[in-house]
């Protein structure tokens, strides 16, 4: 089995572009328009405490998860080797017309301690010949998938090659490495065009098969037309299997997304380049009718090319146009000028560094360009339009750049992610 690896074909500038711009709103057919998919604006829901499975406030809680969230039973796969392996198939539409097929997508914590029996299983019961590890290169090392018969495998790290706030999973962890990670973004692109091409089922999965998975799968009931109560329901299931996941981290994750791009169909339009014509294949490939006949979702037809008559009438025979006269001395009009030598870039110097450990808050002003590096090289993205998360000072530098002097901070969040940004974009608060 060979183990494919991420083809970064999209470039970093084009990802730090395409986070300032908006686009051009795609449709998503009949399988929206409910009112689970307007913007949200209300306060994120409060960080609540889970209880550890065996302890004896286990048991209610789960109770009442399963309340709130449906029961993860409905979809859970019972395997050996995994906690949290599901088959979404079944997930209904929003306008309750179509329903995503059986044994074609499965999402799924890690495959390290799949059984013989359970590897079976999924071949033979689920039809799977497609799996997708979004963990990051050392997971992978030191807890290597188990082979499932004629399956094939590819790693998509979501994160890269670090994963340091994996198993901590925030609100700032799903902002900032989920939604508009470099590696989030060329990752979740790459996986949505693999899902156009596999005829039997994908699993798909990360460690825990909560945060990276959860937000794969968000990104397909999303393009498939499931409402926002239905998604947020399936991510939230991933408590009754022992994960701990928060409803204010997904509320977070669309409240950014908003904040940017409006929609979810335009971030997953104009982010991560999976085109309407693109979504409209998934719908066709995944989604069957709810009414007994499992017809699948029609395909959107394409114009039809003008017809060309049977017996085309001649054409006329072209007056032959007099020669003109040449200009031997005058040079070809298709000659290449000769290439100018490549000038060689200004580089930037830092004068000055300094690290910070202060007790006061920052917030970064709205839209402004934030970098990976204080040489102002490699651009990071742009701030929230409406940025209200406090950060840390860490170090402050100063940096010349074709003879200009600027300051420039480097922040953290709470979730330990770091940016650097001008110093004048910084507003300073107080606890």
């Amino acid at each position: 089995m060979q183990r494919a690896t991420i083809v970064k074909s999209l470039s970093l500038a084009w990802v730090a572009l395409s986070l300032g711009g908006l686009g051009t709103s795609s449709a998503l057919a009949a399988t929206t328009a409910t009112p689970e998919t307007a913007p949200i604006t209300q306060t994120a829901a409060p960080t609540t405490t889970q209880p550890k499975p065996g302890s004896p406030e286990y048991p209610a809680y789960l109770a009442d998860q399963v309340a709130q969230y449906g029961d993860v039973k409905d979809t859970l796969i019972p395997l050996e080797g995994t906690k949290n392996t599901r088959d979404i198939g079944g997930y209904k539409t929003a306008d309750g017309k179509w329903q995503i097929r059986q044994n074609r997508l499965l999402r799924s914590d890690n495959l390290s301690a799949l059984t013989p029996s359970d590897a079976n299983k999924l071949a033979k019961d689920h039809h799977v010949t497609s799996i997708v590890d979004f963990r990051t290169p050392g997971q992978q090392d030191k807890q290597p998938d188990k082979a499932i018969p004629g399956a094939s495998l590819t790693s998509i790290s979501i994160l890269g090659n670090l994963a340091d706030t994996n198993g901590k999973g925030d609100g700032e962890f799903y902002n900032w490495q989920l939604e508009f990670g470099y590696h989030a973004v060329t990752g979740y692109h790459q996986f949505l065009n693999m899902l156009l091409t596999n005829p039997n089922a994908t699993l798909y999965h990360c460690s825990s098969g909560k945060d990276r998975t959860g937000i794969g799968t968000v990104l397909i009931m999303t393009i498939l037309g499931m409402d926002r109560k239905t998604i947020v329901n399936d991510f939230l299931q991933s408590n009754q299997t022992g994960r701990h996941v928060e409803r204010a981290w997904i509320m977070e994750y669309y409240r950014e997304i908003f904040a940017r791009y409006g929609t979810m169909d335009k971030y997953i339009n104009d982010l991560l380049k999976f085109t309407p014509a693109q979504q409209d294949q998934l719908r066709a490939k995944y989604l069957v009718s709810t009414d007994g006949k499992n017809t699948p979702y029609p395909v959107a037809t394409q114009p039809s090319a003008p017809q060309v008559p049977s017996t085309p009438a001649p054409a006329p025979t072209p007056t032959p146009e007099p020669e003109k006269p040449t200009q031997p001395n005058k040079p070809a009009q298709n000659s290449k000028p000769t290439a100018k030598p490549h000038k060689k870039q200004p580089k930037a110097k830092i004068v000055s560094m300094k690290k910070f450990n202060t007790k006061f808050n920052y917030r970064l002003k709205a839209n402004k360009k934030t970098f990976k590096d204080v040489y102002l090289h490699k651009l990071k993205g742009h701030t929230p339009k409406k940025s209200v998360k406090k950060w840390k000072l860490v170090k402050v530098a100063k940096v010349k750049f074709k003879g200009k002097i600027t300051t420039h901070y480097q922040v953290k969040d709470r979730a330990g992610h770091q940016v650097w940004i001008l110093k004048g974009h910084v507003v300073k608060i107080h606890k």
